[in-house]
């Protein structure tokens, strides 16, 4: 069977899947190809390059700076996440410590296209990965930017399909391995703030549209999850029911315990496995 690893995405809630497959690195876990959005990408970014503990060392060492995490400057106009500086600190590190050849796994990135509301994936190559990776991790209103790939200008992949396990499955994977960045049994709630996302992107109604259903079409992937196809394997890694990292949480000791949260549910998974073998 086509084997195939997705990665949910959640800015700092990541880091349980930094942790999570830093495990499978060192277990030497191998996929036919992966898919992920947002932080999913780029933790998939330094998993594809085999390089173990960058993933942690980028989101508890540099997305705890205010180069890249800024309230104020947001308030005066700037991005409140850059993640433009924080993607080009993490290849900086990649180009260091990796290889400048292409990873041999594929590695496909939801990215959400503005003019059709819908979720694009597209295959990161040593041309397209700066761009890709800004784009999938561009979160509606806290950075300001919609990078430009091709004709089309993105935002976050996690708006248009947070978890890409169906595409996965569409893609012709039978075993799949998807880690989550919530506990099982969450649920996202609708939206509340449906006036100021109207005020926001009301002149991008697809985008728009997008954003109010995003709850919906979450908890729809939720749903398949817990019920997925008669001839799908799957695998699913989720953070314990205590995990306490947010999408912005910035203490560095709840981070380090969300990535042991992640290593330490790895190692179960790959064990129940082996007694399942």
């Amino acid at each position: 069977m086509k084997s195939a690893l997705v990665v949910e995405g959640g800015a700092m809630r990541g880091i349980f899947a930094a942790g999570v497959l830093d495990v499978f690195l060192a277990k030497d876990c191998a996929f036919d190809f992966a898919i992920g959005v947002s932080a999913g990408a780029t933790n998939l970014s330094t998993f594809a390059a085999g390089i173990p503990g960058l993933s942690r060392t980028l989101i508890t060492e540099y997305a705890t700076r205010r180069e890249f995490f800024s309230p104020l400057r947001f308030i005066r106009g700037g991005h409140m996440t850059d993640v433009h500086w924080l993607w080009h600190q993490a290849r900086a590190q990649l180009d260091k410590q990796g290889t400048h050849e292409e990873a041999t796994l594929p590695v496909y990135v939801g990215v959400t296209n503005v003019d059709t509301g819908t979720c694009d994936y597209l295959r990161a190559t040593t041309d397209n990965i700066n761009d890709l990776m800004v784009a999938s991790c561009s979160i509606p209103v806290a950075y300001r930017d919609q990078p430009q790939i091709g004709q089309h200008r993105y935002v976050d992949g996690g708006v248009g399909d947070s978890i890409p396990v169906r595409k996965a499955y569409e893609m012709g994977a039978r075993d799949i391995t998807v880690v989550l960045s919530q506990p099982l049994g969450f649920s996202k709630p609708s939206v509340h703030s449906g006036w100021l996302l109207e005020k926001l992107y009301g002149h991008q109604p697809a985008l728009l549209q997008t954003l109010l259903q995003r709850p919906q079409f979450y908890n729809d992937t939720l749903a398949f999850l817990q019920n997925p196809p008669a001839d799908l394997n799957l695998n699913i890694v989720a953070p314990p029911a205590g995990f306490n990292v947010k999408r912005l949480t910035m203490d560095r000791r709840k981070l380090n315990r969300g990535y042991k949260h992640g290593k330490i549910a790895a190692l179960r998974m790959l064990r129940q496995l082996r007694r399942a073998a």
